[in-house]
């Protein structure tokens, strides 16, 4: 009773996740102990995973290796993972992705529900009734337009050059992206219509 689905017998889930004593602010472990010392080698007079082509200098590498990237130490408040730029420019593409699709279904609803007009008059009444929050509210439309759309062209280059891919020049153009789309973004904001 406790245990997770794949915890070795006596031992509870809570023991397998929960930090010991003195490891806040610490790195994160799994387990009490990290990555056994006889992980790939022989165990009790067994060939280990030596004949799976797991190297000699294997713990050498498992040090080398980079932590899981959680994002929030295990106090949960402070942040030990920095995501790189093109780690936010992938997330900010899927996210904007949705928000797009999420802004269609809701005018589309909407007008299937109230008719054709209902759309621009519920646009116009947002605007009479909380006319301090149209600049807010079209940079929060207009950036997912704007970035998602970048971001295809972008990728579209990508896909027929294969150039810019490398972690340099793809950073450098995420950079550009953001700021892109935040100045476009910025101005169709404040453009009047």
């Amino acid at each position: 009773a406790g245990r997770g689905a794949f915890a070795p017998a006596g031992t509870s889930a809570s023991s397998l996740i929960a930090p010991t004593a003195g490891t806040l602010g610490s790195p994160r472990w799994i387990g009490d102990t990290g990555v056994p010392e006889n992980y790939g080698q022989w165990k009790d007079g067994g060939p280990g995973t030596g004949f799976l082509g797991t190297p000699k200098n294997h713990r050498e590498l498992l040090e080398k290796r980079p932590m899981s990237p959680d994002v929030l130490d295990i106090d949960g408040e402070r942040v030990h993972y920095k995501f790189p730029a093109v780690a936010l420019s992938s997330i900010t593409n899927r996210v904007t992705g949705c928000v797009l699709s999420g802004g269609v279904a809701f005018g589309g609803v909407l007008s299937f529900v109230g008719g054709p007009e209902t759309l621009p008059a519920f646009v116009e009444g947002f605007k009479s009734w909380l006319p301090f929050m149209v600049y807010p509210t079209k940079l929060a439309f207009g950036f997912p337009f704007v970035y998602h759309t970048l971001g295809g062209f972008r990728h579209l280059y990508w896909d027929k050059t294969t150039e810019g891919i490398d972690n340099q020049s793809a950073k450098a153009s995420s950079i550009a992206l953001f700021a892109a789309s935040g100045g476009i973004s910025a101005m169709i904001a404040g453009w009047t219509f």
